[in-house]
Order: C-alpha cells, then structure tokens, then sequence
C-alpha cells in the first residue's frame, strides 16, 4: 500500500507571478476568441430563424389576402364580412413579416457577445408580448362573435370568426417560434464560460 501511495503523491510546484499572469492573459484571451466565435454562429442561426419565421408570416398573409378579396367578391353576408376582415387584418401582418425580414437581412453582424445576447433576448421578449397580445385578439373576437348572433348581425359574426382565426393563427405562430429561437439565446448564456488561472489551479465561472 506504502508502494501505491508514493506512486500518487505529487510535489508542489510554485509558478512565478510571470508565468501565472501569462497563463491569466493567455486564457481570457482564447476564451474571448471562443465565446466571439460561438456567438456569431448563435447570432446566423438566430437570423436564419427570423427570417424563416417572416417568410411563414408573409405567406399566411399572402394567401389570406387573395382570397380574402375573392371571398368578398363572391359572398354575401356573413362570409363576405369573414373574407373582408381575413383580407384588412393580414394587409398589416404582410407589412410586419416585410419589415421583419428586412430588419433580419440587415442585422449587424459585427455585434460583441453582449449585443447578441441582448438582441435575442430582445427578440424572444417581443415574441411574448405578441402571444399575449393574441389571446387578447381571439377574446375580441369571441366577443364579436357573440355579440353578433345576439344582435343577429352577420358583420359582427364575419368579423368575430375572423379575428378569432386569426388570432389563434398569430399565437401559434409566436409560441411555435418564440420556442425555437429561445434555445439560441440560451446557448449565449452557456457559452459565457470563463476560465481562470490561479496560483493553486484554474477555475471555471459560470
């Protein structure tokens, strides 16, 4: 046992203050150099992810305004004021999906890993506002809905129906992409790992 126990036991060695302020130096530097590399990787996926996001956008407005104006044309009552409303409603959604994707191809790419996580962190708060904000839409609706049975009004109907599909198309559409693009930001935070040497080892910061 005495034989084992000497093989295991080390002596320790003193690093000069030197030497201990290199290793510092050195290993900030290459965890700086990491941490710039990981995060612009981040920071393309995120934008591939933006843009992907507005493009769906963009094409469930698209569709919803085409036949939204031939609905209008070729119904009456009810489902005329359902197109119509599907057809005004999604002329703003193609408006923020174009500015969405205009914002997305122009992002700086030269940000720091301080920038980026503060722009994806941005971005996933926006997306739980808009949710939010949509559950409040489908409620409108639902509330138009009823109130135009009540008053037999086939506007308010139309229009109630509309705003509830879309709304609930607008909060899927926020949860499903707030739920892809949030993983990204996380992986920011995890890379943001530091090393540091110190006279009786290294350690690892969080």
């Amino acid at each position: 046992m005495n034989i084992f126990k000497n093989c295991y036991t080390f002596k320790k060695v003193k690093f000069p203050v030197s030497v201990i302020i290199i290793l510092w130096f050195c290993s900030n530097l290459l965890h700086a150099q990491i941490l710039g590399f990981e995060a612009q990787k981040i920071l393309e996926q995120s934008i591939s992810i933006q843009k992907s996001g507005m493009l769906v956008l963009g094409s469930w407005a698209t569709f919803n305004i085409l036949s939204g104006v031939a609905g209008t044309v070729r119904y009456k009552e009810e489902k005329k004021y359902f197109f119509q409303m599907n057809a005004a409603w999604n002329t703003i959604n193609l408006g923020i999906a174009a500015f969405g994707l205009f914002g997305a191809m122009n992002t700086d790419l030269s940000l720091n890993s301080t920038q980026i996580f503060s722009e994806l962190n941005r971005f996933d708060r926006i997306l739980l506002i808009n949710a939010g904000l949509d559950l409040g839409y489908i409620g409108t609706g639902i509330y138009l809905w009823k109130r135009g049975l009540k008053q037999t009004s086939s506007r308010l109907t139309g229009y109630g129906k509309s705003i509830v599909l879309q709304g609930g198309f607008l909060f899927l559409f926020d949860s499903i992409l707030y739920l892809i693009h949030h993983p990204q930001t996380n992986k920011i935070a995890i890379s943001g790992t530091e090393i540091a040497f110190q006279p009786t080892g290294f350690s690892i910061f969080f």
